[in-house]
């Protein structure tokens, strides 16, 4: 995930425009990876409305949208399922080796209540703004992180590698 310095991935408006687009080039990097990526609807969405090549850098890309609606999408890649459990069960069923979940807030704290996050990479932007959306909405989870690694990228970007005991 791509967060400010003090935590927030996006304004309270939505605008992202303090995120380097480096982080969209590492969103890419893990999603070729691992072949697929997680996202909530409400980042889908946001993403969808950026226009331009990025849906089209994820057209090799298994995308799964939770969504709590049933909304539907028009794109071939793209699988809607209603909850972290059932986006697991679709991991499984596609012989995936690991789930990579890229959020947002709502998501990420639905996957955390349920015990279904073992890593957590944070791609902490060197900006800190006043007020925004938390990498986590409010919900009813704690998790403890044992540090693997940080890296730096040129755009001054660091990146922190965390194990969940």
């Amino acid at each position: 995930m791509a967060i400010s310095i003090n935590g927030f991935v996006a304004r309270l408006n939505g605008d992202e425009d303090f995120l380097s687009n480096e982080n969209w080039k590492c969103l890419l990097s893990y999603a070729k990876k691992y072949e697929h990526l997680i996202w909530g609807r409400k980042t889908y969405e946001a993403v969808k409305s950026w226009g331009g090549d990025y849906l089209e850098s994820l057209k090799d890309i298994s995308i799964i949208v939770v969504s709590k609606n049933n909304k539907s999408f028009s794109e071939k890649n793209v699988t809607v399922c209603q909850s972290p459990q059932e986006a697991i069960k679709i991991i499984k069923g596609r012989k995936y080796k690991k789930a990579f979940l890229s959020g947002g807030p709502s998501l990420n704290s639905s996957f955390a209540e349920a015990g279904l996050i073992d890593e957590v990479i944070l791609n902490c932007n060197p900006a800190i703004i006043s007020d925004g959306i938390n990498l986590f909405s409010k919900g009813d989870f704690e998790l403890n992180l044992k540090f693997e690694k940080v890296d730096e990228f040129s755009s001054g970007i660091i990146q922190l590698h965390y194990y969940v005991l």
